[in-house]
This record gives C-alpha cells, structure tokens and sequence, in this order.
C-alpha cells in the first residue's frame, strides 16, 4: 500500500466520522425531546457499562465513607478512653479523700470521748516482718511532742505505748510485742489480769496473765482496759479472746486475745499526753504490773 492511498484512505475515515456525527446532531436538533433510533441504540450501548461504572462509584463512596466513619469513631474513642481514665483517677481519688475524711472524724470522735489531752500523730513508716506481718511503726511525732510510754490508740482501741523517741520522730511498742504489759479486765465477769503480746512472726496475739478461774472466761468475751496503773484510761477496747486453752492448772486461766486494731490498716493515730510511766519504784502501777514485771520474759 502506497503512502497515497494510505492518505485517502484516512481521510475518508475522517470524513464519514465527522459526516455522522453531523447527521446524528442534526437529528437531534429536531425534536430534543425524543429519543431517535440512533440514540437509543446509543444507550443500549453505554448503558451496561454506564451501570458497572455507577456501581463501582458507589462501592467506592462506601468504602471511602465507613473508613472515614472508623477514623472518627477511632478518634472519639480514643478521646473517651483519656476521659474515662481521667474520671477513673478523679473517683479514686474523691474516694481516698473520703476514707481519709472519715477515719479524721473517727480519730476526733476518739479525741472528744477521752478524758485525758491527746496529741494525734500520723504513721511515716512501717516496718514488716518476713510473713508480711507489721512488726514496727514509725510516726511523725518525736522529742517535746510525745514521751516514752505514752499510750497510743485509734478509734477501734489500744495499739500500743511509745516506744523509742529520736529527734522528730518516735516509734511504738505494740500491744502484741512480748514486752508490752497492760491491765485490762474482762467486762462480762470483771475477772483481770495483765495482757502481754505473745511472740511469734505469722500473727497478732496476746495472752492475759493471772487470770483467776474464779472468773471464767469464754471466747468471745471482750477485754477492755482496767484504768489501773496511771497509763491508759478505762474502758479502751483491747481485743476479744479468741481460745481458753484447756488442761491449764493451777490459779489462773490460758486464754488468748485477738487485739481489734487491724495494725496492717493503721494511718493514723492518737497519743495520751499523760505522764509516762516511772522506770522506778515510784510509779503508782496496780499490784498485777508490778507482778507481771517482776517475771522475766524473752523478746
């Protein structure tokens, strides 16, 4: 084929292209409104692939507008979850601010219900012993504040004396330490005796010595303080026996008390400002004291 004839050829295509395109605007123009045989034929043409397109738009659409949906809900959760985590820390602390609230309230009840000047002392320091057991306690009150000997209690009872006093600070003997002697007295049969903490790492417990078994105790008898020896005040809850130990001989009655202070909760805490006891003859203690530290006992 001739670069002239190629040439014609093209041409003509051109030309019978542009000749119905003519023809077809032509038949259009005279009546817009209807459809001609060549329009519809048209259609009929495009119109599958016309709907594919719409189709594959609209999936399209969707697909784009729930991935937007999914970034928002993302976004908003996210910002809820900072929130919720926010409200969670406000709540917990409102509800520590309230238990601290409370046990102030419990310790000013305590304060106005005792007879003798108390000082309150918060504990800065706790001492645990391998079996978890809160053997030793810190407070914030020390030299010209509180003495040696000075009883310590809460609103649930008696934790102890003070022990040592150093500068700022002071500890506490407490009542379960084998060294600690109370009298107390047993309310329900008046029987007394001297409670003395019993040794041992896996426990708190206490003993009541010369305990007469004239005066029979049973568990769950609740033990009190006596008011005897100058030290505490009366009636100060101690503990509750929790065993009679049976096969005991001779005057005096085995059993065991449990103290009612949860020492492993202690926060806060009361000190009697009376005068600490005498490390000498001349202290006024009641003759079961004077007894009781006249025995040996180990640490």
């Amino acid at each position: 084929m001739t670069s002239s004839s190629k040439r014609v050829r093209e041409g003509a295509v051109v030309a019978g292209t542009l000749l119905f395109a003519i023809v077809a605007l032509r038949m259009s123009a005279r009546s817009p409104g209807d459809l001609s045989a060549l329009d519809r034929g048209i259609l009929r043409l495009v119109s599958p692939s016309q709907s594919a397109m719409s189709y594959v738009a609209r999936g399209i659409a969707n697909v784009a507008g729930r991935f937007v949906e999914l970034a928002h809900a993302r976004a908003e959760n996210h910002e809820l979850a900072k929130e919720n985590a926010r409200l969670r820390a406000e709540v917990a602390g409102l509800r520590r601010l309230a238990d601290e609230t409370a046990r102030y309230q419990r310790l000013l009840g305590l304060r106005d219900q005792t007879p003798a000047e108390t000082i309150a002392a918060r504990i800065i320091a706790i001492d645990t012993s391998p079996y978890f057991r809160s053997r030793a306690f810190e407070l914030d009150r020390g030299e010209g504040a509180v003495k040696r000997g000075m009883p310590v209690l809460t609103p649930e009872g008696v934790v102890g004396r003070i022990g040592h006093v150093s500068g700022p600070t002071s500890d506490i003997m407490l009542l379960v330490d084998p060294r600690s002697a109370i009298d107390v007295v047993v309310p329900r049969t008046g029987g007394r005796g001297i409670l003395r903490g019993k040794s041992g790492e896996n426990g708190y417990r206490c003993s009541i010595e010369y305990l007469t078994r004239g005066n029979p105790a049973q568990v769950g008898d609740k033990v009190v303080t006596s008011g005897l020896g100058g030290a505490f005040p009366r009636d100060l809850s101690v503990g509750h026996i929790t065993a009679v130990l049976p096969g005991a001989v001779g005057l005096f009655q085995e059993v065991e008390v449990t103290p009612d202070v949860d020492f492993a909760r202690l926060s806060e805490v009361l000190v009697v400002a009376a005068p600490p006891p005498a490390l000498d003859s001349r202290r006024r203690d009641s003759p079961l004291e004077r007894h009781a530290r006249a025995r040996p006992h180990g640490l």
